[in-house]
């Protein structure tokens, strides 16, 4: 996993997918008008950055939370907040621990735009852990990732996934092994062929 360190420079100096901001796919699922803060109240981002879309959250009337092992990230969505006059909490942790400590309860809206596809082995299964974890019957998982298969990758790329690159996709049929005997997996963005992916997983409430 790569050290904390190296995303504090990055979010000292230059992030390039934290000019992202909002992201489409949660605007999308929230004008869909299945997530609202009285449906699914309690929602967390798992590796937040700067906090665009927690804070979004807070000002829509969720109880919103944002984790990140990065400091620098951490203090930049704080400012982010405060700015915004919203409620958002945030917390420094790391999310392949055990426990996250600061983080309290189950939530019914989970968020993970890019953090899941950039571990490996028992780092990406210990996310998993903490997702199953954090969740609870109904819950809501929104997963952005690199989605493909190495090979139908292009060979070298500065702006996708590329076959130069260390292994940094989830491939076809993952998340279905991951997650599939507990949440129903379903494909919410497919990116029209490029190598992106993001997934909406309900977790399956008890017979």
């Amino acid at each position: 996993m790569v050290s904390s360190k190296v995303y504090d420079a990055f979010y000292r100096w230059w992030a390039p997918w934290d000019a992202v901001g909002v992201r489409s796919d949660l605007r999308s699922l929230l004008s869909s008008g299945r997530v609202t803060p009285g449906s699914h109240p309690r929602s967390i981002d798992l590796g937040c950055g700067t906090g665009a879309n927690v804070v979004h959250l807070a000002v829509e009337g969720f109880e919103s939370w944002g984790v990140d092992f990065s400091e620098i990230a951490i203090r930049k969505a704080e400012q982010r907040n405060r700015e915004a006059a919203a409620s958002a909490r945030f917390v420094q942790g790391d999310l392949t621990s055990e426990d996250i400590d600061g983080v309290d309860g189950a939530f019914d809206l989970i968020l993970d735009f890019g953090t899941l596809d950039d571990l490996r082995g028992e780092a990406q299964q210990a996310m998993v852990a903490t997702i199953d974890r954090l969740s609870r019957p109904g819950s809501l998982f929104l997963c952005f990732c690199f989605f493909g298969e190495k090979d139908d990758l292009p060979l070298f790329s500065l702006s996708t996934p590329a076959r130069w690159m260390p292994d940094a996709t989830i491939k076809p049929g993952e998340m279905e092994a991951w997650f599939g005997d507990r949440w129903d997996v379903e494909l919410f963005n497919a990116y029209d062929g490029d190598p992106y992916a993001t997934y909406l997983l309900t977790k399956r409430r008890s017979p």
